[in-house]
């Protein structure tokens, strides 16, 4: 079963409208019942889309799909889960599934690669065909390259201090241009009237479709993460491919360019490191070697990766030491990428936090007070009295049953009910 929680404001949590016709937040997990008649066997969550895989390798989504990540055909958002049937995943079975922040990765039981979603950035892998809409809006939302995260402009268009002339057959119509700039609009509220009108929820581009990413051919893929503009795959060999932005050296490749299909981190194969597990995060990489030892590389700033507080951007991978807790290092098991953060889980259960979310931008990152000097600063912080091994009792609410009270003669039942009853209290 699949529960989930969290702000349902795009659809994500796949429970549908409320009774109120409402998509409200779930403060505590909840069941998808839409889900209840199957079981799954892997989920993921992106950031305004959700999707889960079945134990008979069916994909589902659910959330919103307007840069095509639901891969549904077209840019509607769906507010419950639906079977993904088009596209190259008609015939294929699927073992896993990992949702970015415009774009879904899913890799089948042949160990090949499908993708979809918003492929600016070359998160796709391959090549694919534009949208019959103009994206510049989601990708600006995004960032490009190595600018920060911009809030989505009004439209593409003109200088705001242009302006563009109404045409003579609709000032005839209006009544004609008066002094004072009647019969002239602005040329960006222009430009997005006419954006909105020509917006469409069905698009034949095959942004909107999985379809395999070709260049992997011949290499057996077995696990894929999708970050915000970037992705990753791994190999059956330990091997590590990267593709999409390059911002902050994310990638690994030792340089910041956007790579538009997979290419293989060579500095694993130099020092002949397998991968075994790796996950992407907003512009930072991380990933643990069959050997429990941790690399990280791409944007550190306020410890994010684990590097310390003053690393800079890190290009090429580099090692992540973890506080040992007796004598011996503490190897890894798993490793999770966040926006201004990222986990890490010992072999031996415990916990590793770097980085922080704060109440507001001021306070992201792990500042120098937490830690007890200024060598510890930036570096992976073990949760105290927290073991993922140590299973705890679940805590469950405790409902209790109110009983009937007495006002004097009468209950809360009514006065009618208590009429009827006229021989039970006699008189």
């Amino acid at each position: 079963r699949v529960l989930s929680f969290g702000t349902a404001q795009y659809g994500q949590l796949g429970h549908g409208y409320s009774s109120g016709k409402q998509l409200s937040d779930e403060l505590r997990p909840r069941y998808i019942d839409q889900l209840s008649h199957v079981r799954c066997t892997c989920v993921s969550a992106g950031e305004l889309h959700s999707a889960a895989v079945t134990t008979d390798g069916d994909l589902y989504t659910w959330g919103d799909g307007f840069c095509g990540q639901l891969g549904l055909g077209d840019k509607r958002p769906q507010l419950t889960p639906v079977q993904v049937t088009d596209g190259g995943l008609e015939d294929e079975v699927v073992l896993s599934v990992a949702c970015g922040s415009r774009h879904t990765l899913c890799v089948t039981e042949d160990g090949e690669v499908f993708s979809c979603g918003l492929g600016h950035f070359g998160v796709l892998g391959r090549t694919f065909t534009p949208f019959e809409y103009d994206t510049d809006a989601a990708i600006v939302e995004m960032g490009e390259g190595g600018e920060e995260m911009l809030p989505p402009p009004m439209a593409m268009a003109p200088a705001m201090n242009e302006t563009a002339i109404v045409p003579p057959s609709e000032e005839s119509n209006s009544g004609g241009a008066e002094e004072g700039g009647r019969g002239q609009i602005d040329a960006g509220l222009a430009a997005h009237l006419d954006l909105i009108a020509n917006i469409t929820l069905d698009d034949s581009s095959d942004q909107c479709i999985f379809k395999v990413i070709d260049a992997l051919e011949g290499v057996v893929i077995i696990g894929a993460s999708a970050g915000h503009r970037h992705s990753m795959v791994l190999d059956n060999k330990g091997g590590l491919y990267t593709f999409g932005s390059g911002a902050a050296g994310a990638l690994g490749h030792g340089d910041t360019l956007r790579q538009e299909f997979p290419m293989k981190v060579m500095e694993f194969v130099h020092t002949n490191t397998s991968i075994m597990q790796m996950s992407a995060g907003v512009d930072m990489s991380m990933a643990v070697s069959t050997s429990g030892d941790v690399y990280a590389w791409g944007k550190s700033e306020g410890g994010r990766i684990g590097l310390g507080a003053s690393a800079g951007n890190v290009s090429i991978p580099r090692r992540v030491y973890l506080k040992p807790s007796c004598d011996a290092e503490v190897k890894a098991l798993d490793v999770e990428c966040g926006y201004m953060h990222s986990a890490i889980v010992g072999l031996d259960g415990t916990v590793h936090m770097c980085g922080g979310v704060g109440i507001d931008g001021a306070d992201d990152g792990q500042r120098l007070e937490y830690s007890l000097d200024e060598t510890a600063a930036g570096k992976p912080v073990p949760l105290e009295d927290f073991n993922i091994w140590h299973r705890l009792p679940e805590p469950k609410a405790v409902v209790t049953k109110e009983r009937w009270k007495k006002y004097g003669k009468y209950e809360l039942k009514g006065r009618r009910a208590m009429m009827e009853e006229t021989s039970k209290w006699g008189a």
